[in-house]
């Protein structure tokens, strides 16, 4: 299942109407029965305490029935020789478009500029729609690296999803009061921004608004993106981490990105990915949502990532990694 459209060029992305092309295939895939979507139950908005967070909590029937185990190896679908664009089942309808990158790459494997680049301009495409606006909602995209970073598939994948209408995810309430700069650890004015009330681990940076050229886009975004890195390699060797078990989120919107280093796939048993950091919580079952609300979201997201220490903002790392 994909969309008939070939992108010859990221200048080419952006002349597309993405949004009605994404739909279209759903809404074609769920009429000839190749797609088979049932609507979740209506999702509880909650305002965490203590927090601020906003916390999106829904059952999803559909990962109860999903395969709890990773492929060890490629299907022969995954090796392409272009970038592809395909639809998840077990999401929204037009919720989850997800990236097979070009030939098989295991998902522990860093991204590349060009893919950066492939993110960054979908999003900037998709959030500029007039249906995006119309329906006040954005989509952010996301990675999930590391055995432990909660991913499903063995393939690298970059995934996009779209925010509950009128949500607002804390990082963008940073980005929108910041100037963009570019980050380094020996000038803490310099260092990238951290939601104060949050008690896990993480490090957002703000994207320019705009690029003077393409190259500069592949440019800056990569630079962006190895500092986050080269700050989930230090949290990772300081915790003694062996270099194949480095494990970290990564999320994007068109206006920052944000890494959290990875302890643990699950906390008591709830499994969580990059979608928790974000602040959208999703359990196959009741019993599932209970242990969530019974545990707490932050307590969850601490446990699956590493506590913020005393003077997170403060706290420079070394440019040495492994």
């Amino acid at each position: 299942m994909g969309l008939d459209t070939t992108i010859k060029s990221l200048e080419g992305l952006a002349d597309i109407d993405f949004y009605n092309a994404v739909h279209s295939t759903f809404l074609n895939a769920q009429k000839d029965g190749s797609l088979i979507y049932s609507a979740d139950q209506k999702p509880e908005i909650i305002k965490e305490d203590g927090t601020n967070m906003n916390i999106e909590l829904k059952t999803v029937k559909a990962l109860g029935i999903r395969p709890h185990n990773r492929p060890a190896a490629s299907s022969p679908e995954s090796k392409t020789d272009d970038e592809k664009l395909k639809l998840q089942q077990d999401n929204d309808p037009f919720a989850h478009p997800e990236p097979e990158l070009t030939d098989f790459a295991k998902q522990d494997s860093l991204l590349k500029p060009v893919e950066l680049q492939i993110m960054h301009a979908i999003l900037k495409n998709i959030n500029n729609s007039d249906e995006c606006k119309k329906n006040n909602t954005q989509f952010f995209a996301f990675f999930n690296s590391g055995p432990e970073s909660g991913y499903s598939q063995f393939h690298k994948h970059i995934q996009f999803l779209k925010l509950p209408r009128g949500f607002s995810p804390y990082q963008s309430g940073l980005a929108s009061t910041t100037e963009f700069f570019l980050p380094r650890e020996l000038n803490v004015n310099k260092h990238p921004l951290i939601y104060q009330n949050a008690k896990f681990k993480h490090w957002i940076l703000k994207i320019k608004d705009s690029f003077e050229d393409e190259e500069e886009r592949e440019t800056i975004l990569a630079m962006l993106y190895m500092f986050l890195i080269s700050r989930v390699l230090n949290v990772s060797k300081s915790q003694k981490i062996t270099r194949d078990k480095v494990s970290y989120n990564f999320m994007m919107m068109d206006d920052w990105m944000m890494a959290v280093p990875r302890s643990h796939a699950k906390y008591e048993d709830v499994w969580q990915n990059a979608l928790g950091y974000m602040g959208l919580f999703s359990a196959r079952d009741e019993d599932v949502r209970q242990k969530m609300l019974d545990l707490g979201f932050s307590k969850i997201l601490e446990g699956c990532g590493f506590p913020v220490e005393e003077k997170e903002k403060e706290i420079s790392y070394d440019g040495l990694w492994y």
